[in-house]
């Protein structure tokens, strides 16, 4: 077996004029965006094949909040709560509140957030397991679908590499 954070190395990588360092010791990347340090699961360029639709990216930029849903009993949910729980703390940098829920009522105090409570000063994301990977929108809302544990960190990353403007 390959062990993980022996090697003082630590790796770097550049995209679009952004610096990535790799942390072993936290298996993410940090790139300083706009004054702040961000973290990142995967790299730009591992990432910046999904599709995405329309003008997600514009309406993720410049808001108070951001909510976040999924389905209760979703297969993939310690993927989906891992990748808003990292969403959070990197939108936080940029003081941007991420609000995590559930679709529908739940016994762990999470509010009930669905797409119909999306609206353009607090638009919903909806991370949701399909057999593709790819971010779209749906009326008002913003649809993550992802279809294993990695790629719900993947969409994750392309959101907000997009929401930064790291990737065009």
């Amino acid at each position: 077996s390959f062990l993980f954070g022996f090697s003082p190395v630590f790796e770097k990588a550049k995209y679009n004029g952004y610096s990535f360092t790799f942390i072993p010791s936290q298996n993410i990347w940090i790139s300083k965006i706009n004054g702040k340090n961000a973290a990142f699961s995967f790299l730009p360029n591992e990432v910046e094949n999904i599709e995405v639709a329309g003008d997600i990216t514009k309406r993720l930029q410049e808001k108070l909040e951001i909510d976040a849903t999924s389905d209760l009993n979703s297969s993939y949910k310690e993927a989906i709560a891992l990748a808003q729980r990292q969403m959070g703390l990197t939108l936080g940098n940029y003081n941007v509140y991420l609000r995590a829920g559930f679709t529908t009522n739940n016994t762990f105090n999470f509010p009930v957030i669905t797409c119909k409570n999306s609206t353009i000063s607090i638009p919903v994301v909806y991370f949701r397991y399909e057999n593709t990977t790819k971010i779209y929108m749906e009326k008002n809302c913003i649809i993550a679908e992802a279809s294993s544990n990695a790629d719900f960190i993947k969409v994750k990353d392309r959101l907000l590499y997009g929401t930064l403007g790291v990737i065009k």
